[in-house]
């Protein structure tokens, strides 16, 4: 009723607003406030539990926290029918959309397509829409273009109202094509977007590419209570590995790396500066907030990042302080947080929806002041993959590091 969807959602705003630690951080109060409104006013009796999660998704991506959200979109996720769903798969490029797999209209369209519009929408304005709804820190672009690629067969049913049908234009034809609905469908891991074509499979992986080059990819920093010892244990056998080729060249790869435990990052971090170092100026935890001594054999060579939008939390704080304390090369898109974050998020569920969600509590900040709480940390180099070679398996990124270090 609306009188208990009323009630969800003041216990929504006030568990939000009470808990987390900068609410007002990265959206005015007095926008956000008459967001809350705005909403409260378009939820009555007829209201459906599709149209009120959507609703609740706008207010928490407000807060520009990577630690505070929905969950990915899993559980709007499970709210479409098969046959409701977009039937096709695309990848969002520098604010183009292509198709990545035509799926059950394969024998009308070929991957790699350019979708202009959406039953009469304009792309620019469905993405416009869309990304109202992700959460990302500060409001950074690169990790919504991600998310909203991975679940576009579910984000275009909520923001069209869920249509029964499809109609979508595209480069090369003027009229409009039907598309055919989905019977079944099951969503592709996100990793897939990188594992498919990379070098390394798994988590943890170094290969020494060539004669004086290695590529170290750590893809998780998260590897907490008794678990830290295998991600410290592989750093320090990669790098006496380094040490032992005379590796002159090495690229990390931390694509994909939605963070963990700041002690994994620092362990890294000791590997490769020369100089004692401060890792947080600020941590509720009051953790690392001591002077940190670097290993006395660290890697003296030439540094090379290779980062992405899904780069959060530990992840852009380690690029914060890498990025202010060495000369290093970063290749690849804006990484999705950077030397603020609010953390140690957790997990509340409502009473009369069902509807889970996630609120950080505390305040974490690098000693990398050289930033501003809402400045991206960007490439030296922007690479990113085409959609050619992304239906080519073809890894731009690391490709564009290694051609660098070839000439």
């Amino acid at each position: 009723s609306q009188a208990q969807y009323l009630e969800d959602f003041q216990t929504f705003i006030d568990t939000i607003l009470g808990t987390h630690p900068h609410p007002f951080k990265f959206t005015a109060e007095s926008l956000f406030r008459q967001h809350i409104q705005a909403k409260k006013q378009l939820i009555s009796n007829q209201t459906t539990l599709r149209e009120y999660i959507w609703y609740c998704s706008e207010i928490i991506a407000l807060l520009g926290c990577s630690h505070s959200s929905l969950g990915w979109f899993n559980q709007e996720d499970a709210m479409v029918p098969t046959a409701l769903r977009f039937p096709l798969e695309a990848k969002l490029i520098e604010g183009r959309l292509y198709i990545s797999d035509a799926l059950s209209n394969g024998d009308i369209l070929e991957a790699g397509t350019e979708i202009f519009s959406i039953n009469g929408q304009p792309v620019p304005q469905i993405i416009s829409t869309a990304f109202k709804h992700i959460n990302s820190q500060a409001h950074i672009s690169s990790y919504k273009q991600l998310l909203f690629s991975g679940y576009i067969t579910s984000y275009i049913p909520f923001i069209m109202n869920f249509p029964e049908k499809y109609e979508i234009i595209v480069r090369g034809q003027k009229r409009s094509i039907s598309l055919a609905p989905l019977t079944a469908y099951k969503n592709k891991p996100r990793l897939h977007r990188i594992t498919s074509n990379s070098h390394c499979q798994e988590e943890l992986c170094l290969k020494v590419e060539q004669a004086n080059t290695a590529i170290l990819t750590i893809r998780n920093f998260a590897y907490y209570g008794d678990r830290l010892p295998t991600i410290t244990n592989f750093i320090d056998s990669s790098f006496a590995a380094i040490q032992s080729h005379g590796i002159q060249h090495l690229i990390i790869d931390l694509r994909f790396n939605g963070g963990g435990p700041s002690v994994a990052a620092n362990h890294l971090l000791k590997h490769l500066l020369a100089r004692p170092y401060t890792y947080f100026q600020q941590n509720d935890f009051e953790h690392l907030k001591k002077q940190q001594q670097p290993n006395s054999d660290g890697f003296k060579g030439k540094l090379y990042f290779l980062i992405d939008g899904d780069g959060h939390s530990t992840t852009g704080h380690f690029m914060s302080l890498i990025k202010t304390l060495r000369e290093v090369t970063i290749i690849g898109e804006e990484i999705g947080s950077n030397h603020f974050c609010t953390a140690n998020q957790k997990k509340y569920k409502l009473p009369h929806t069902g509807i889970s969600f996630y609120v950080a509590r505390i305040t974490i900040i690098t000693t990398a002041k050289t930033l501003s709480d809402s400045q991206v940390i960007l490439p030296d180099h922007f690479v990113t993959q085409s959609i050619t070679d992304h239906l080519n398996n073809v890894d731009t990124v690391l490709e564009y590091a290694l051609g660098l270090i070839r000439k």
